[in-house]
């Protein structure tokens, strides 16, 4: 069972009690329609785990509930509650009266007669179940994003849409010696006549299913086959009203087969498998590669299994995005209308846990925003960071800030930082403003100017899970890892929202300037409500394929945004409170090993000579340090010294003393441009051709080290004056 409680809703306590999530597995249910007494039940039964907190779990099931079992003990019918937990009127949940610790795994079965569900009505295609003379049943699900309670919940029990769970639903018609016909997107298995088995797979929500049982007397069908740009044979499967004549099938299902095409070249590979269902009667609704709409919405809809269906938002605060951009493809998806920061702010997104209606303006708003995203970037070039959404947020849901910080990276634009705060958020403009800033270095307290060791900044770490740890650990080259970063504000005013963008760099770091070398960036993440005074942490993912490989050298930049708080361009990571980076290589060796760090490094102006300081901790006073490179050897030892800024995060555990343990991807001489002597601090000027030069930092640990002895050394590049303008560092712990 894999868990999201990262993106589950909190625990709410009211009335005394605490009501938490709960992650379901499976949900497994019966719904039998009885045409001979014109009725229907359900038996279902959800097999879920408790959240982090203990407390009594939430669901929802819109039905009238006949009898309880927890874990195959029966309970009393009064032991399921309905509470609002901050949704409002209409968005209650149902809870389980009864505390559950945290962490524990548990079945709870349902029996219930089954009616019109008790949700708001509203939508272009309600929920309908209607028997006719026959008799005949016309039973439809009637989801829609625009009312509370009209999910799957309406007639299965099932969780808030964060979550994700298989679903496996038996459907039965009996009363009735008429044939009927049963409209699913799920694996549907005939178990007899009027009698169906279909399930999802366990990545399904309460979004995902579409079931319609009709007469089959009163149902006309269709197929055709679509072979799609990416190499897939997608059958669509097409259903109407048979007194429907207005609609062709074949018509139809020729021009969803073009949208498919379209959609899978656009957007990535079809994401639902071998099959897309379409009835084509009435309204606008999606599900996981189906639809029941109208002639007129149906490309929309078709869209949708895109965006929305397979790109899940994780809440209904969320779900504006997908009817945004759905709209702005509607239009052609080449629109470029600027945004109006004059006009008052708009809300897309506010954030509550609880809503369970997609926002009315969402699709108006939705699309004067991504228009005005492309007005900012491009078209062409927003289609492609969309489609590289689609492609990647396929395997769970994704909120809003997910989906703003790709955005943010990939288009290196901090103005999308202000769109977010104004036009999705519908946020005012900060009054006093925050002043956000990361530390350079511990005795850092926030001033603009800082010389202190900034080239490893403390607010900066790197995770191998997202763990919540905040000691650093070295990078692993082929797998995940988790940016973290701690953000503080020291304004006089609360940052409503702030982003914090990442990126990775391979050359010196005195070059680094905003926003030249931080922007675009390779990952981003933010958060809200930074109060003044207050630190936050915020973590974002590394994607393995963009970790570089073992022994590569790089520097980490981290740069953090707000609404009227940005870096100012051309400012140094030293010059900026909003800047900051990382350049520190974790090493793990035995006595007598020979440790080569890379790093890249150049003058500050032609001629100008390379000044290098090696710092070193009493302990390690004695270490022996070389500068290696492939310049002509011009060296000598002076009184003044420098460095670049690079950070290899890479760890090494040696288990041969003799073994030189290289922190880089090319071979550097033996012979050394350069030694420095020992002590605290000792310094080097290197005379180098102009440009970055690819220098290497020897370390020797003496045999006569003791083991367990550990510190960091710093090798610093300083200007004509002796002000550090870069640096790298190795934490060097002896092993025995």
């Amino acid at each position: 069972m894999t868990t999201n409680f990262d993106l589950a809703p909190p625990p709410v306590t009211t009335g005394g009690i605490t009501i938490v999530p709960v992650d379901i597995d499976s949900v497994v249910a019966r719904l039998v329609f009885d045409g001979a007494g014109a009725s229907a039940t359900g038996d279902a039964t959800i097999t879920f785990v408790v959240g982090p907190t203990t407390g009594r779990p939430m669901f929802d099931l819109r039905q009238t509930i006949t009898g309880v079992w927890l874990d195959g003990a029966p309970l009393a019918v009064g032991a399921i509650l309905t509470r609002d937990l901050g949704g409002g009127a209409g968005a209650e949940l149902r809870v389980l009266d009864l505390v559950l610790a945290a962490g524990s795994a548990h079945t709870l079965r349902l029996t219930y007669s089954v009616g019109l569900p008790g949700s708001p009505a509203g939508g272009s295609y309600q929920p309908g179940l209607v028997w006719s003379a026959g008799p005949r049943l016309a039973w439809n699900v009637g989801f829609t994003d625009l009312r509370p309670g009209r999910y799957l919940e309406g007639w299965v029990p099932a969780n808030l849409i964060w979550d994700q769970y298989a679903i496996r639903i038996e459907l039965e018609v009996t009363g009735t010696a008429l044939p009927h016909s049963l409209i699913a997107n799920g694996t549907v298995t005939t178990l007899a006549a009027n009698h169906w088995r279909v399930e999802h797979p366990a990545t399904a929500t309460a979004m995902s299913t579409l079931m319609e049982i009709r007469a089959s007397d009163t149902l006309s069908r269709a197929t055709a086959v679509v072979n799609l740009p990416s190499g897939a044979a997608v059958t669509i499967e097409g259903w109407k009203l048979s007194t429907n004549a207005g609609v062709s099938l074949p018509g139809q299902l020729a021009s969803i087969g073009t949208w498919l095409a379209e959609n899978d070249a656009a957007m990535g590979p079809y994401p639902h498998g071998d099959r897309f269902v379409a009835f084509v009667h009435q309204g606008g609704m999606e599900y996981d590669g189906a639809c029941t709409s109208g002639t007129g919405a149906l490309r929309h809809e078709t869209y949708h299994s895109w965006w929305g269906r397979a790109v899940r938002p994780a809440s209904q605060a969320d779900a504006w995005f997908d009817e945004g951009w759905n709209t702005y493809h509607d239009g052609g998806g080449t629109g470029t209308t600027p945004l109006d920061f004059t006009a008052p702010p708009r809300s897309l997104c506010d954030h509550n846990p609880y809503r369970r209606a997609t926002a009315a303006n969402a699709y108006g708003d939705g699309d004067a925003l991504f228009n005005g995203i492309a007005a900012l970037t491009s078209a062409p070039a927003l289609t492609t960071w969309m489609g590289e959404i689609a492609r990647q947020h396929r395997d769970r849901p994704i909120t809003t800030l997910d989906l703003e910080a790709h955005l943010l990276a990939r288009s290196g634009r901090p103005e999308m930082v202000d769109a977010f705060h104004r036009f999705v958020y519908g946020l005012p403009d900060p009054s006093p403003g925050p002043d956000l800033w990361l530390r350079d270095d511990p005795g850092h307290m926030g001033t603009e100017l800082w010389n202190g060791r900034f080239w490893d900044s403390p607010d900066l770490w790197i995770r191998h899970h997202d763990d919540g740890g905040t000691a650093h650990q070295p990078p692993i080259a082929g797998r995940d890892n988790w940016f973290y970063a701690r953000v503080r504000n020291r304004g006089a005013g609360t940052a409503a929202h702030f982003m914090v963008t990442f990126q990775i760099r391979q050359f010196a770091g005195v070059q680094f300037r905003y926003p030249i070398d931080f922007l675009p960036a390779i990952a981003a993440t933010g958060g809200f409500d930074l109060a003044p005074g207050d630190e936050a942490i915020v973590r974002a993912k590394w994607p393995a394929a963009l970790v570089p490989a073992a022994g590569t050298h790089a520097c980490w930049l981290a740069a953090v945004f707000a609404r009227g708080d940005r870096p100012i361009d051309g400012r140094h990571v030293w010059e900026h409170g909003n800047l900051a980076q990382k350049n520190l290589t974790v090493v793990r060796a035995r006595r007598g090993a020979v440790i080569d760090v890379a790093f890249l490094t150049a003058a500050l102006r032609p001629g100008l000579p390379v000044l290098l300081e090696l710092r070193r901790p009493k302990e390690l006073a004695a270490l022996r340090a070389e500068v290696l490179g492939r310049a002509p050897r011009r060296a000598l030892v002076a009184n003044d010294g420098s460095l670049a800024e690079v950070l290899d995060c890479g760890a090494h555990d040696d288990d041969a003393p003799e073994r030189t343990i290289r922190h880089h991807d090319a071979a550097f001489g033996d012979e050394p441009l350069a030694r420095f002597r020992g002590g605290v601090r000792t310094k080097v000027r290197l005379d180098l051709p102009s440009g970055p030069m690819p220098l290497a930092l020897r370390l020797r640990v003496p045999r006569t080290r003791r083991a367990g002895a550990s510190g960091v050394i710093d090798l610093v590049q300083l200007d004509p004056r002796g002000r550090p303008i870069g640096g790298i560092a190795v934490e060097l712990h002896v092993d025995d």
